[in-house]
């Protein structure tokens, strides 16, 4: 049963066209997004969301977008348990963070996995790792030597340092700051993984510098009408010179007319 059919009968018939067709659960906390026509049955929204959905215990409500350098968006409490720290579990890892000072994104597992399964015998970098699961994942299904994480929050790192105790992984290294900053103490690597797709392509140089000859970038972007493939051929060759675009792939929809891209680049 989905939320909408759970809620027929229990919101007059002329709101119906409102309900939420789909929200993120991570661990065991739900983030909806509330259209204005429906907040003042929030409640009963939420309420929802706790009754389909047996493993959720707290829901809370999208109130801002992503803003700042942190990439995080305001919470307001609607039902459930009050508590802002999870685990969220997939592709056989545990990820432990608090959905309101960490960015994480639910919706990006399989891509996460696809990473990992591509990783042979490598010295990995991530940069932007959040709490970290593309390192975590990479670990647990990958032949990869060393996996270094860098991120600039300094509670998704304590969740980081936790994650690789949690997960019991021996090759995941974190790395507090800032990228454009401590990437200069890193040579040798055979990838680079740059999962921040409004702005990665800024430190494509930085991301050069640390890997070795013929390393890869696997560079995360989005994709619109204004910019398209060539756009975005146009902006990597005028940042890297002499690099050149292995792969394109799609990875998920980011918005109407949008989509989140992987560009993987030979350096």
């Amino acid at each position: 049963m989905d939320l909408k059919e759970y809620l027929t009968g229990k919101l007059p018939e002329e709101y119906r066209q409102y309900i939420p067709r789909s929200f993120d659960i991570i661990g065991d906390i739900a983030i909806v997004e509330i259209p204005n026509e429906l907040k003042k049955f929030r409640k009963v929204v939420g309420e929802g969301i706790l009754s389909i959905n047996k493993n959720v215990r707290t829901v809370y409500e999208k109130a801002s977008a992503r803003e700042g350098t942190f990439r995080l968006r305001k919470l307001k409490y609607v039902c459930g348990a009050r508590r802002l720290i999870t685990v969220h579990k997939e592709n056989g890892a545990r990820i432990s963070l608090n959905v309101r000072t960490c960015y994480f994104s639910p919706r990006e597992g399989t891509e996460r996995m696809r990473i990992a399964k591509s990783i042979g015998d490598e010295h990995v970098m991530v940069f932007f790792a959040g709490a970290g699961p593309y390192p975590i994942a990479i670990s647990k299904h990958s032949n990869a030597k060393e996996i270094v994480g860098i991120e600039i929050n300094p509670k998704c790192v304590t969740h980081f340092k936790r994650n690789i105790k949690l997960n019991k992984v021996k090759n995941v290294v974190p790395v507090l700051g800032d990228v454009s900053k401590v990437y200069r103490n890193f040579h040798g690597f055979d990838r680079v993984i740059m999962p921040l797709p409004e702005s990665a392509w800024k430190f494509l140089k930085e991301a050069k510098h640390v890997l070795k000859r013929g390393g890869i970038i696997s560079l995360y972007c989005i994709f619109s009408k204004t910019e398209d493939e060539k756009f975005w051929r146009e902006r990597i060759s005028k940042t890297l010179p002499k690099a050149k675009i292995i792969s394109i792939n799609k990875v998920l929809p980011f918005g109407p007319g949008k989509m989140k891209m992987r560009i993987d680049i030979s350096v």
